[in-house]
């Protein structure tokens, strides 16, 4: 009962939460019905399929990816069932935060009996690899953008030069130096955990997943699938752009520093990102001088767009699960 009464109050906390920020984006750009409208309108659907493309493909190259981590454990799936599950994943995440990992591992249960740690465990490599993604887009957007974006948003901050880009680089390189001077205690904590409990064979279970990026047979090509994701993530973001008059000269500059504050919108706790990533998006166009109301529609039709998409494909994915068949994907493999 408890725990029940724990997630409602969750759920209620990330839909205010993403209300919240949706009407604070909407209200403080004073966006009209008539000013949403013209937007869908105006976009040229061309740039839009072509920023829809590149969508399509980060999921199967991460789906690819995923696989290439399952197969380390013997197990192999296939594109099909990978990709279902990575879509159902996405199309979780739109109804409930953070549900999108739980979603997709247990739809590999289902549909290739992979156990669920084990997979957990993977999407658990998958989301680091992400975060250290999302930090070398950082640093080259601070790179190319760190004067304009400072002057923006702390205009009274006087930093010397590459001040931010070094600070960043030294907290990372302490950070693995405490999990280097400590390796042996960590170990020793870890063994007597997994040893002890039904909880230490889980965590050993996940554990397992995360060391699977460094046996994947190919790194090279799971190096290449991991900066292609990433790379049609900004080129969505670019093409978006064209689609637009008011937006279509802004550079790719712009396309990176959108795909950054998108990035961090759609990580907060909200329904997809909703109301994070149009506050976060909608602000960053106006620092590249989009009008209040003309950069609150922008940001809504970006996330539209991906929302819509991400409803259709999960939810194909999910009817064509309901008709595979379950495999013993360790088997396969064998």
């Amino acid at each position: 009962m408890i725990h029940l009464l724990k997630s409602v109050l969750k759920y209620l906390f990330s839909t205010a939460l993403a209300a919240g920020l949706l009407y604070w984006a909407f209200s403080s750009s004073h966006l009209s019905w008539e000013d949403l409208l013209k937007t869908f309108q105006n976009a040229d659907y061309n740039w839009v399929a072509v920023s829809l493309l590149f969508s399509v493909i980060a999921h199967y190259l991460r789906a690819v990816r995923w696989g290439q981590l399952l197969a380390v454990m013997n197990y192999k799936p296939g594109n099909t069932r990978t990709l279902s599950a990575v879509l159902i994943g996405y199309f979780a995440n739109f109804l409930i935060p953070r549900m999108g990992e739980v979603t997709r591992c247990g739809s590999l249960q289902k549909t290739a009996s992979i156990p669920f740690e084990k997979s957990f465990g993977t999407v658990i490599t998958e989301r680091i690899i992400d975060l250290i993604c999302l930090g070398l887009a950082l640093l080259i957007n601070i790179y190319f953008e760190l004067e304009p974006l400072k002057n923006y948003l702390f205009p009274n901050l006087h930093l010397p030069g590459n001040t931010l880009l070094v600070t960043g680089i030294a907290s990372a390189v302490f950070v693995f130096g405490l999990f280097y001077v400590f390796r042996t205690q960590i170990s020793e904590t870890y063994n007597k955990i997994i040893q002890s409990s039904k909880l230490g064979a889980i965590i050993a279970g996940w554990v397992d997943g995360i060391k699977s990026v460094f046996l994947v047979k190919n790194p090279i090509l799971f190096i290449f699938y991991s900066l292609g994701i990433w790379i049609c993530y900004y080129l969505n973001a670019y093409v978006l752009l064209l689609a637009f008059p008011e937006s279509a000269n802004l550079g790719l500059g712009a396309a990176i520093t959108i795909l950054v504050m998108g990035s961090f919108g759609m990580a907060m706790p909200t329904q997809g990102g909703i109301g994070a990533y149009h506050s976060l998006v909608g602000s960053t166009l106006i620092y590249y001088e989009i009008a209040q109301s003309n950069s609150a529609a922008l940001a809504t039709f970006f996330h539209g767009t991906q929302m819509v998409s991400i409803l259709l494909l999960g939810g194909i994915s999910f009817i064509i699960t309901l008709f595979l068949p379950k495999i013993d994907s360790l088997e396969k493999l064998q």
